[in-house]
């Protein structure tokens, strides 16, 4: 059970820099629920166990888990297409290795085509190569920008309890993403990856449509779950924290998952099927998007897809939507995880404090 405690914090300027002198900081004193312990952070590196080394791996500037003085000026705008070249540079890689192998071994070859056993571990891999370059990517931004919030509370540390868990449904959460993509996508052994055959020329506007298809299914079912108390108890989990950090975007019971990992994208697939290649590209958005809204970087960042698009009607997502969310706990709004289409429809919009466009 959560108590109130008031814990004195060090504020941090945030023109401060790495190599400036050393001053002595005010302290002040903040109000607010002191959660479960997170006491493997403090533990030397060396002798944290396995879980949480890899834990480790999601921890930010140390700026992001102090209180820092409020940022008077708007968030800055995060560049889409600095976005989309990055995500270009890692999604790419793996397709054009496959491509490659095609092309280079001969037909007559036993080794030519790839069994769906060495496909699905290939890109389980290639999965968890982009998943570790996603989080230091979304950390080094937060340490860079900041975090929403921080002037009233900094982000949340993995617990204690969670750290386990956690890092076990990661492991889980990219075996069951890599295997749904092969079986979803229908992957065909004899046909490797090939822009105008099994990549369609218009992939971004197939998987934009795929993804708002998919943001569909998961407004409602996110929606019933913040609405009906017996649901409530399956998705509380999620919401043990109110400041998350990208990794934490997996913290959930096994129930939730299954629904998030295999339902949803199911009933996606079906309004908009796509290749088992293009699964490939939307399930490192999706990734991607999840990571990037459980950031809290304090920018104006909005999907790398369907974002401007959808700005003009006031649709797009930025990453306050979802921290708000997560701050409102219970109470819910801001339903959607790829866009606010359906919260703008339904009118389950929570109006952003600090994320306005510069």
């Amino acid at each position: 059970m959560s108590s109130v405690y008031t814990k004195t914090i060090r504020v941090q300027p945030l023109d401060s820099t790495a190599d400036a002198d050393p001053q002595p900081q005010p302290s002040a004193p903040v109000t607010y629920k002191l959660r479960t312990a997170a006491n493997w952070v403090k533990k030397p590196f060396k002798n944290r166990n396995i879980w949480e080394r890899l834990a480790t791996l999601d921890l930010a500037s140390d700026r992001c888990y102090i209180v820092q003085p409020q940022n008077p000026n708007p968030p800055p705008k995060l560049s889409v297409w600095q976005e989309r070249v990055w995500l270009a540079i890692m999604i790419a890689p793996a397709l054009m290795i496959q491509a490659l192998w095609y092309h280079m071994v001969p037909e007559n070859s036993y080794f030519h085509t790839w069994h769906p056993i060495v496909t699905f571990i290939f890109y389980h891999i290639a999965f968890i190569v982009f998943t570790l370059n996603l989080i230091a990517h979304l950390t080094y931004y937060m340490g860079v920008y900041g975090t929403f919030d921080e002037h009233n509370r900094p982000r949340d540390y993995v617990a204690d309890k969670d750290v386990y868990p956690l890092i076990r449904s990661v492991i889980l959460y990219t075996i069951a993403r890599t295997a749904c993509g092969l079986i979803l996508g229908g992957y065909n052994r004899y046909a490797p990856p090939l822009l105008g055959h099994t990549i369609s020329w218009a992939f971004p506007i197939k998987i934009g449509l795929w993804l708002i298809a998919l943001d569909f299914f998961f407004y409602f079912y996110h929606r019933a779950v913040h609405t009906f108390p017996f649901l409530w108890k399956y998705h509380s989990k999620h919401h043990s924290t109110k400041h998350p950090t990208p990794i934490q975007s997996i913290l959930a019971g096994d129930i939730q998952e299954i629904i998030e990992i295999v339902l949803i994208p199911l009933g996606a697939s079906l309004v908009m099927p796509l290749s088992a290649h293009e699964f490939w590209i939307a399930q490192c958005v999706l990734m991607y998007v999840e990571g990037m809204g459980h950031s809290g970087t304090r920018v104006y960042w909005t999907h790398p897809i369907i974002g401007e698009v959808l700005r003009p009607f006031k649709m797009e997502i930025t990453i306050e939507d979802h921290d708000l969310h997560h701050r409102l706990g219970k109470s819910g709004k801001n339903y959607g995880k790829q866009s606010r289409i359906f919260d703008r429809i339904f009118n389950t919009i929570s109006e952003r404090i600090e994320g306005i466009e510069k």
